[in-house]
């Protein structure tokens, strides 16, 4: 397989890695990678490379990058909204589109909170294949850490944003003003392509989406022959063991070649 650091701009510059297939074929399908909240371009446990790395062995090319905000690229996380992160997916495909490969089809693959920026950017560009790994849609605007209403303050060296801490970084005022701008529910209603959902059953974040979400509303849960919907029996959020590693891609992989 090759591996080619790529470059980008939205905003700044954004860095990536895209996966390709050695065998002789002119046209391999693609799959673009969105990572959670403050997930990059590896992944926990370095899956992103490992699922990489599974597919480009099989004739599936992929591409993963770091948002702005995050990784490698420019920018910084209290800059980073969701609105932010659908801007480097879809500029993500419009540059691997023009780079000279030629892709049979594209699939976005969203992790965690990734799922909203997967969902989102596939209605914008009309990509019609989506792989969610344990997706949470359902964050919302005054949803802060701990249930509390955080105290917002200004950056040290960015006096123009506010921020709050959390998981180690800073996040912007922005960010939850973004999300109430987002109808998520028009979102979920108007995506009517194929799907995957993979999710762990010892995961308290996916049994309080699907309470919050009542999924029951949303063909992309319909688990059907169009809409899978397959649960991982002992997995948490982030599928930290081999097991669920190898469940979580054999099972996207069958997925994707069909």
């Amino acid at each position: 397989m090759l591996e080619k650091t790529l470059e980008f701009h939205d905003q700044g510059k954004i860095a990536g890695v895209l996966h390709l297939p050695t065998d002789n074929k002119q046209r391999f399908p693609l799959v673009v990678y969105c990572p959670g909240k403050n997930g990059e371009r590896y992944e926990v446990h370095r899956l992103a490379v490992k699922f990489a790395r599974f597919l480009a062995s099989r004739g599936i090319a992929f591409f993963r990058f770091d948002y702005y905000g995050l990784g490698l690229s420019d920018g910084f996380f209290h800059e980073m909204t969701t609105s932010t992160k659908v801007s480097n997916v879809t500029k993500a495909i419009e540059f691997i589109q023009s780079s000279g490969y030629q892709f049979s089809n594209i699939s976005l693959l969203g992790f965690s909170d990734g799922a909203r920026i997967a969902l989102m950017a596939a209605n914008q560009c009309e990509i019609k294949n989506l792989i969610l790994w344990s997706p949470l849609f359902a964050e919302f605007g005054g949803n802060f850490p701990n249930g509390k209403r955080p105290r917002f303050v200004r950056h040290n060296h960015h006096k123009d944003f506010l921020v709050m801490p959390w998981a180690g970084l800073w996040v912007g005022l922005d960010f939850y003003k973004d999300l109430n701008s987002i109808d998520i529910d028009s979102e979920l209603r108007e995506y009517n392509g194929r799907s995957l959902i993979l999710y762990g059953d010892d995961d308290p974040l996916i049994k309080e989406e699907f309470e919050y979400l009542n999924t029951e509303k949303y063909e992309i849960y319909s688990n059907n022959n169009k809409n899978l919907v397959q649960e991982v029996k002992g997995a948490g959020h982030l599928f930290t063991s081999r097991v669920f590693e190898d469940i979580l891609m054999t099972n996207s992989y069958e997925r994707l070649k069909n």
